[in-house]
């Protein structure tokens, strides 16, 4: 019973129907007793293993610390990043600011200082005494005399001789028109010719109409320069007709190199002159040397353009409004 009892406590498989029914009336004893035992065991189950239980709570309260632990140094890790990073930033931004800055200053000084410097210089320049302005500071420098003095003695004189007539027709601005002029009268005088008033091209890019007469005295010219070339207004009527291409008496800047030496007119432009009687400079400009030139026909370039040439009145009179305004400015 005792057997059949431990067998069924240890719940053992053989059990059969006929210890079952023999021990039914009993079973319930049995089946109590064999129920306390499992209470029992289970009671002496827990106090052994409540150690490992804590210890394993300790365990795992250890690994959740340390986690935490873990998790905050990081997080204050890259917030040391960060604040370094902006740092930095800002180091920089101070540095390029500070170093624009400097930058700015000095360019501002350097302007300031042109300023005075032009400032000094034009107070110099104004406060030179008017009434020494010009006189001479070398002693012999005051002896010289213009060159184009129509009184010199060196003056030769024209010549009784004609070898025809000179037309020229000037191009450009009012400068290179002066040019042409003044080179037309050294080259009639060189030849021996008569020079016809100069006539203007018209200009697409001035736009400008004017001849010589709107622009300069003609009388006053002509008077100029009677004792050195013969000047007339127009052609002769037997020659105005004249087809000047056809005989071979137009010459162009092509045909007279720039700056040229006077001999070059007496070869190429005398004989033209000779055999037709006139010729016609197309677009007469900077066709005459300055060196080497005689010193007659320098002295009758500069007499042409200081002496002979003058505004006509209405020009004189608008640039005398012009300087009296930039005087009282």
């Amino acid at each position: 019973m005792t057997r059949l009892l431990g067998g069924e406590c240890r719940g053992d498989s053989h059990w059969n129907k006929t210890a079952m029914l023999q021990g039914f009336k009993s079973g319930p004893v049995k089946y109590s007793a064999c129920k306390g035992m499992h209470i029992g065991e289970r009671h002496v189950w827990l106090p052994k293993h409540v150690r490992s239980i804590a210890f394993m709570f300790v365990l795992m309260g250890f690994f959740f610390l340390l986690d935490s632990l873990m998790v905050s140094i990081f997080h204050s890790m890259n917030l040391h990043n960060s604040s370094t990073s902006g740092k930095s930033s800002g180091i920089e931004e101070d540095t390029g600011t500070a170093y624009e800055d400097k930058q700015e200053s000095q360019v501002q000084m350097y302007d300031r200082l042109l300023n005075l410097a032009s400032n000094a210089l034009a107070e110099k320049a104004f406060k030179q005494d008017s009434s020494n302005f010009w006189e001479e500071p070398y002693r012999q420098a005051s002896v010289w005399k213009p060159c184009a003095d129509r009184k010199s003695p060196t003056n030769p004189g024209k010549s009784d001789k004609n070898n025809g007539f000179i037309l020229v027709s000037a191009n450009g601005g009012l400068n290179q028109q002066r040019v042409a002029i003044c080179n037309a009268v050294v080259v009639a005088s060189l030849l021996n010719a008569t020079l016809v008033l100069p006539k203007f091209l018209y200009s697409n890019v001035w736009n400008d109409p004017s001849q010589f007469g709107d622009i300069y005295q003609e009388g006053h010219f002509m008077n100029i320069l009677k004792d050195e070339v013969y000047i007339v207004k127009e052609l002769p009527s037997h020659l105005k007709s004249v087809d000047m291409e056809a005989i071979g008496s137009l010459i162009t800047d092509a045909d007279i190199t720039k700056e040229a030496k006077p001999i070059e007119y007496v070869k190429k432009v005398l004989p033209l002159l000779l055999q037709n009687g006139v010729v016609h400079f197309l677009g007469f400009g900077n066709r005459l040397g300055f060196d080497p030139l005689p010193f007659k026909l320098q002295r009758l370039r500069c007499k042409c353009n200081f002496h002979a040439l003058k505004f006509v009145p209405k020009i004189q009179q608008v640039g005398s409004l012009l300087i009296r305004r930039i005087r009282n400015y």
